[in-house]
């Protein structure tokens, strides 16, 4: 069950079909080591720039942000975390390469939301 919705903090879905696409504007590993841009150097309308601002609305109708340095730190761990589910997924079997691929590139763009904002 969703926490109270303070005005103004509800994520709104990005595009007609609630999708934010991420297209050919994949990250590696080293841009999370070594990001290229830092806070604020994206701009406003790039798919990452609105998947960070989607996942800092669901931190602020919580009453968090992805600002403060504790909160992006507990972020991170749980996208370490999801990063070890979907590669005990493929371990598994459970996915194909190119589907594991896709996720981890998806969890590594996800994990740069912080130093977007």
């Amino acid at each position: 069950m969703p926490g109270p919705d303070p005005a103004g903090t509800t994520p709104a879905p990005v595009g007609g079909d609630g999708v934010i696409h991420l297209g050919d504007r994949r990250t590696t590993r080293a841009d999370r080591q070594e990001p290229t841009t830092g806070p604020h150097d994206e701009p406003a309308d790039t798919p990452e720039a609105r998947l960070a601002q989607t996942i800092q609305a669901m931190y602020l109708s919580r009453r968090r942000t992805l600002t403060d340095p504790e909160t992006a730190e507990a972020y991170d761990i749980a996208i370490d975390a999801f990063t070890l589910i979907v590669n005990g997924a493929q371990a598994r079997g459970g996915l194909r390469p190119e589907d594991h691929d896709l996720l981890q590139r998806m969890l590594d763009t996800a994990r740069r939301a912080p130093t977007i904002l």
